[in-house]
């Protein structure tokens, strides 16, 4: 999957927009969210998506179909009462539909430690969120609120 995704950018950075509209569009997508988990810890979380988009017969990228692939890849902040923030970082590869989604990744703590992670979203900008962290010993469900801004990045070097 890395590897079709990673040749697909490639593909799609190479034939940029020169009137000849290829499938692809490639973007980037900041982001942070805020939740908190089933035992009430507030987390902070911030990343960076690098996909792609689908694109229809049309020139414009807000013609793209709305299927995007994306990797990701964020830092996680957990802050409990009285304790020292704990930092995890992330990666997931995920898909896209217009208003929702789902990703597949590891959670890695500062010992190197990594665990399994689904996350599930609704929404375009302003996004819900659910994910399962599957520790050692527990399955934990985090709630949270994201905002992502897609760029396409064409459009970026071209302007």
């Amino acid at each position: 999957m890395k590897s079709l995704l990673f040749i697909a950018l490639l593909v799609g950075l190479a034939w940029g927009h020169n009137r000849l509209h290829i499938p692809l569009t490639p973007y980037i997508s900041p982001g942070i969210q805020i939740g908190y988990n089933d035992s009430r810890t507030f987390f902070l979380s911030y990343q960076l998506t690098i996909g792609v988009g689908f694109k229809n017969a049309s020139d414009h990228f807000e013609d793209t179909t709305p299927l995007l692939l994306g990797r990701t890849f964020g830092v996680r902040r957990y802050y409990q009462k009285e304790k020292p923030v704990v930092v995890y970082k992330y990666y997931d590869t995920q898909i896209s539909f217009m208003l929702g989604g789902i990703g597949i990744g590891k959670l890695i703590n500062s010992k190197g430690e990594s665990f399994k992670k689904n996350k599930y979203w609704v929404g375009a900008f302003g996004l819900l969120t659910y994910e399962k962290v599957f520790f050692d010993d527990k399955v934990e469900k985090q709630y949270g609120l994201f905002g992502v801004f897609p760029l396409p990045i064409f459009q970026i070097l071209n302007n």
